[in-house]
């Protein structure tokens, strides 16, 4: 069998996921909680005496940092309407401010509502297809009950789905189609979860649809934009966040700079710490979390005259404040002046064909997004360098150290070579996101992945070879010759002479190879000289399989040391 191309990892990744995903249910329900510390609570009014024709103002940011005010007034209250013990306020908005956007837009999620001078929650819900003027209110009692949450000694992942819709009863849709002076059955019966926007920086276009792909999939509200790249810096002589201010939660800086963007609702003093609760309904729904904490500047906000998705805000994020710690379905909630733990993604990428080199940074705080978040960065980090979309071949080395569950370091290092006739940016990432996938994923033992290093050449040039030729000797036949079939003993060396031609070159050489048969072999075998990076078949060899092979009795990693050697020992495509 005669191959040069080059192809992805096989299909091993897929049960370490597995084995992963039930560990971690249940160390998470085992995970012990710290008791709460009470915090001083703003003015509120309850839900429970809100009713309709009630009239209040909002505060967000349209440009800038300063928040502005306009006109909400209340159509009805839905008990239990998000979830359960979590009313839903429906609200109509109006204004000057509510004129100059054209509604309700994204990135107003945690603009603050009150009403006769107390707060009543935040604006953190609108309709699709609908006049964008109407909009849902989550309570801020239940926003506060976050705001009191302890901090868990353990990081878990929220056991609740999310709930990005509210369904009216048919009282309340009448009472919005009338404020807006249409039927009821022209206005839509269902709230959604007004959408993050996600200020990206770095990507190309590409790079952004590749990005939307997996943000789809996950099914998160999320509306991404290209934005300036932000350093996780802090600014001690910034003015304190005030209740308004736009915010940003941030799972990365640097070169691929990805954070959510929203308004503050409110903040109080918990003992001797400041905390903030944004949104009014959840980012990733964590729970537990650590992203960064940012002010954020408005540059404009976007009008969506079809009133089909809505408008929505775009900012850039300033300077660092502290730590998003709790991503909860009534609100996220941040610690000022508690830095998050910043992992370090760093990349070297040369272009021989250009001449041309860069040095690449990103930092990452949230750990489960650091598979897609390195990746990413070292496509974006190729494309630059590279600066072209098409064929070629990249040669990638990286290194991933970490910290294992009692405390000691661990590292891994692996090399490969690949090859793409249609795209050789992005073919280069999967190994390597699939490696920090099986890392961070795994069924053993709970980690952090403390950094990684990337040392990337690409090159338009093919770097593939054809086997041409092969030949064969064993001791029973010591000659090297051209064969279909070799008489072998048990135990036997199997010598090999493999001819390559280069994709860019008329003249061959030759690789010898050395392969034992086993001493239980009996009968025939097969061998199989191919390109490496493939997987299947062909890792058998008269009927004894290699560990880690999909072939029927084949055994995973059987540990996490395991798990380090089957990567760094996994088939290379060069």
């Amino acid at each position: 069998m005669e191959r040069g191309r080059v192809s992805r990892p096989g299909r091993r990744g897929l049960r370490i996921v597995v084995a992963a995903l039930a560990s971690v249910v249940v160390w998470a329900i085992a995970a012990p909680v710290a008791a709460a510390e009470v915090c001083t609570e703003p003015s509120v009014l309850p839900v429970s005496q809100l009713s309709a024709g009630m009239k209040g103002t909002a505060l967000t940011v349209v440009q800038g940092r300063s928040p502005v005010s306009f006109d909400v007034e209340v159509l009805g209250v839905l008990p239990d309407g998000i979830a359960p013990g979590v009313d839903f306020i429906l609200v109509k908005t109006s204004g000057r401010v509510i004129d100059e956007t054209g509604g309700i837009a994204a990135g107003m999620s945690g603009s603050p509502v009150y009403v006769h001078g107390k707060l009543v929650g935040s604006i953190s819900y609108g309709f699709a297809a609908a006049d964008q003027t109407i909009g849902g209110v989550t309570p801020i009692e239940p926003m506060l009950e976050v705001m009191n949450y302890p901090s868990l000694l353990a990081s878990t992942a929220s056991a609740l789905a999310r709930s990005p819709s509210v369904r009216l009863t048919a009282k309340l849709e009448q009472a919005a189609a009338s404020a807006v002076g249409v039927s009821a059955a022209e206005f839509p019966s269902t709230a959604r979860q007004l959408r993050v926007p996600v200020a990206v920086s770095g990507l190309n276009t590409r790079g952004l649809d590749k990005l939307n792909q997996v943000i789809q999939r996950a099914n998160l509200p999320f509306a991404t934009y290209r934005a300036g790249s932000a350093q996780a810096v802090v600014d001690t002589s910034a003015a304190p966040l005030v209740p308004g201010a736009a915010v940003g939660a941030a799972a990365s800086y640097g070169d691929l700079t990805f954070a959510g963007v929203g308004t503050l609702t409110a903040t109080a003093l918990c003992g001797d710490e400041v905390r903030s609760l944004a949104f009014g309904h959840p980012f990733f729904f964590d729970g537990e979390t650590s992203l960064g904490w940012n002010a954020a500047e408005v540059l404009t906000v976007v009008p969506d005259p079809s009133n089909l998705f809505g408008p929505f805000k775009i900012a850039n994020l300033a300077e660092l404040r502290g730590t998003v710690d709790q991503d909860r379905l009534a609100a996220i909630r941040a610690v000022e002046g508690e830095l998050p733990q910043l992992s370090a993604v760093t990349s070297h990428v040369e272009n021989p064909d250009l001449g041309t080199s860069r040095g690449g940074r990103t930092d990452v705080a949230r750990q489960n997004f650091m598979p897609f978040l390195a990746s990413f960065h070292l496509l974006l980090n190729q494309d630059r360098i590279f600066d072209r979309l098409g064929a070629g071949s990249s040669d990638l080395s990286w290194t991933i150290r970490g910290t294992r569950a009692a405390g000691e370091p661990f590292e891994l290092a692996r090399r490969n070579m690949y090859y793409s006739p249609w795209d050789i940016s992005f073919e280069s990432i999967f190994e390597l996101e699939f490696n920090l996938y099986a890392i961070q994923e795994n069924g053993f033992e709970t980690v952090r992945i403390n950094e990684v290093v990337l040392d990337s050449e690409i090159t338009q040039r093919n770097r593939t070879a054809r086997i041409t030729r092969v030949l064969s000797a064993s001791s029973l036949q010591p000659a090297l010759k051209a064969r279909k079939y070799l008489f072998v003993r048990p135990g036997d060396r199997i010598r090999l002479r493999v001819f390559l031609l280069p994709a860019e070159a008329t003249v061959e050489r030759s690789v010898d190879l050395i392969r034992r048969v086993p001493r239980s072999a009996r009968g025939e075998g097969e061998l199989v000289v191919r390109g490496g990076g493939m997987s299947g078949d062909e890792e058998c060899f008269f009927g004894e399989c290699e560990e880690g092979s999909d072939e029927e009795g084949a055994t995973g990693p059987a540990s996490f040391d395991e798990l380090l050697a089957e990567i760094v020992g996994a088939e290379h495509s060069y």
